[in-house]
């Protein structure tokens, strides 16, 4: 399988990124990125990308049998104009491009627990998240959305304060629901299976997320 992968200096990207390159049933994993990864693997390559909204420079690079949308930032961390460009603008304009060239790709968004798809709370994330996830799906059929709650970054990765501080919560709360938490490195393992498999699921919240086995009966390749 080849992926597109996006965010790949994040938490969630970089644990796809990891996983993508120990499994040998990934032939090739193409980040799109803004700086150089440091990384050296003879299946990575990187697209360094000036405009994420502009995909003509780079062609054929673009060929994939699926994306992992992981790109993201906080709207505490940038303006409302900027967090509708990078969360809205961003991924419709790479699933534009890229189902154009393949329309029988799968593209995967992560998006995020509390999503609005009627797109009317007046929370900013939880509004323009549900429209992308609306404007992806309107693109393509094989757009799936993911909705992930707290994020438990992996083991021996660093943690910010507001992590540290949110996860003894998370660990009362995880004894009663599914729907609170999950682990980052299975919220990956999801989004590769449903890159290499796809589902009959549009959108996967926390729960399903947390609770996604990888059916016995596949195919060992992608």
């Amino acid at each position: 399988m080849r992926i597109i992968l996006t965010g790949a200096t994040g938490l969630v990207g970089g644990e796809v990124l990891r996983q993508a390159l120990a499994d040998p049933r990934v032939g090739q994993v193409t980040v799109l990125t803004r700086r150089t990864l440091g990384i050296r693997d003879p299946r990575l390559r990187e697209l360094i990308l000036a405009d994420f909204l502009d995909y003509a420079p780079v062609g054929d690079a673009l060929d994939a049998d699926a994306c992992i949308w992981c790109l993201g930032v906080s709207q505490t961390a940038v303006g409302p104009q900027d967090y509708l460009r990078i969360t809205l603008d961003y991924p419709v304009a790479a699933a534009q491009a890229l189902f154009a060239r393949n329309p029988g790709m799968r593209f995967c968004f992560v998006s995020g627990a509390g999503a609005d798809p009627q797109e009317r709370t007046a929370v900013l994330y939880r509004r323009i998240k549900g429209r992308a996830e609306n404007r992806l799906r309107a693109i393509s059929p094989n757009a799936f959305s993911f909705r992930p709650a707290f994020i438990r970054p992996p083991a021996g990765r660093r943690r910010p304060l507001v992590v540290k501080l949110y996860t003894p919560l998370a660990d009362v709360m995880d004894r009663f629901t599914d729907g609170f938490s999950v682990e980052c490195a299975q919220l990956a393992r999801c989004l590769l299976d449903v890159a290499g498999h796809g589902t009959d699921q549009p959108m996967l919240d926390n729960r399903t997320i947390k609770n996604w086995a990888t059916p016995a009966f596949r195919s060992p390749h992608f």
